[in-house]
């Protein structure tokens, strides 16, 4: 929902579009200076061979960590991430962010500015979302930005991280407890509304095509699977208690979009469990996420959806905190994780126990009954997350589908 502040500052906005050009230039001019001069106070890029540019969203943090995996394990390769607010007010997650271009800086000459520097220093280019990364940050696309990369010899790829991209029709037909059933409401409708108009811009569209999550192969089957990168050794080493040895286990869910993560099932349950002293159930809303590992940590039991089918980055973190990580995989989701597992040496288990709505309550009591089965399970995390999360496969990836070609 907008905030008041918010809604009072589009409606001045909008009251100085009103006015006759001349009038709005010298009223808007201060305000043009000070976004011009943050856009200049942006740090340029390192020097290197390679230089990649992810943005301008930062969705979850992945921007930024795919950067630092490039740099990590590529040599001759600097990058940088762009996060660019939609709003006046700061991130509730405050994810790190190389460069943070905040709402007033979009004010100004983006394009003059920042975009020139990208097409100055940038060797690489991943659009985030379909959005373009010279101008226009938000309402733009990604297809605004093809040519003047191409002029420059910039290469480009596009990456997708899931509700911008996912059909809610087809999602709704594929599974049984999709959130997209039902009446729609504004929100879905906008939703659908984003998700056809990113189709029809990825129609023309001739880069690579990444995805962050295995189920968005069934969406888009031409694409890349590039893995999500999680703080494994920071999650590790906040893990608290031994798993499951607590009388009453604590069950952690953090929804970043309660809708999308089946929460009111979630609660049903874990409510009910806790009521019956069975657990001690914790809901985490609004917690930066430079917290989010002792929490995880002080954790048995984390559920992260029970609707989507898909393995998010909260799913990740706990696996490398060897906590019991729960949620709903489709079938083929986890055959493609298990595949994966087992290319890169694994055994191709998935420590993930499955649950949907109908089956959460049925999956927990059987965590309470076999505990000792369940805390094995638990601990082949760390292993799972340093495999497929520590940025390694990440860099693989963007190497041989981009930095590479």
């Amino acid at each position: 929902m907008v905030s008041p502040v918010n809604r009072l500052r589009r409606l001045a906005w909008r009251g100085l579009a009103a006015l006759p050009a001349p009038v709005r230039e010298v009223a808007t001019l201060p305000v043009r200076r000070r976004a011009d001069a943050e856009l200049r106070a942006l740090a340029p890029m390192p020097a290197a061979e390679r230089r990649l540019y992810l943005g301008p969203w930062n969705t979850a943090g992945q921007a930024y960590a795919w950067a630092r995996a490039v740099e990590r394990h590529l040599p001759g390769v600097a990058a940088q991430n762009l996060a660019a607010h939609r709003s006046a007010a700061a991130g509730t997650f405050r994810y790190p962010a190389d460069q943070a271009l905040s709402a007033l800086a979009q004010r100004g000459h983006v394009r003059e500015i920042h975009g020139a520097r990208v097409l100055r220093e940038a060797t690489h280019v991943v659009f985030e979302s379909g959005r373009p990364v010279l101008a226009d940050l938000h309402a733009g696309s990604m297809l605004a930005d093809v040519p003047e990369l191409e002029a420059a010899g910039i290469r480009h790829a596009v990456l997708f991280h899931g509700s911008e991209i996912r059909d809610l029709r087809a999602h709704a037909e594929a599974y049984a407890h999709s959130p997209f059933h039902g009446p729609w409401d504004d929100y879905l409708r906008t939703l659908q509304g984003v998700v056809e108009r990113n189709r029809r811009d990825l129609a023309d569209y001739a880069g690579p095509v990444l995805v962050s999550t295995p189920d968005l192969l069934d969406v888009l089957p031409g694409a890349t699977w590039l893995p999500l990168v999680v703080e494994v050794e920071r999650f590790a080493g906040a893990a608290g208690a031994p798993v499951l040895e607590r009388p009453r286990p604590v069950v952690l869910h953090a929804p970043s979009n309660p809708r999308l993560k089946g929460t009111e099932a979630v609660e049903r349950v874990l409510e009910g469990m806790q009521a019956a002293g069975l657990v001690e159930y914790r809901r985490l809303t609004g917690v930066p996420h430079a917290r989010m590992a002792a929490f995880v940590g002080d954790a048995d039991v984390v559920v992260d959806q029970v609707v989507l089918g898909n393995p998010g980055v909260l799913l990740a973190e706990t696996l490398a905190a060897g906590r019991l990580a729960v949620a709903h995989l489709a079938p083929g989701v986890r055959e493609r994780m298990a595949r994966s597992d087992r290319d890169r040496g694994g055994d191709g288990v998935v420590p993930v126990l499955d649950a949907d709505p109908d089956t959460l309550e049925e999956v927990l009591r059987g965590v309470l009954d076999e505990r000792g089965r369940h805390t094995e399970l638990a601990a082949r995390g760390p292993a799972w997350a340093r495999r497929h999360h520590d940025g390694t496969r990440a860099a693989e990836v963007l190497d041989r589908v981009l930095l590479s070609t």
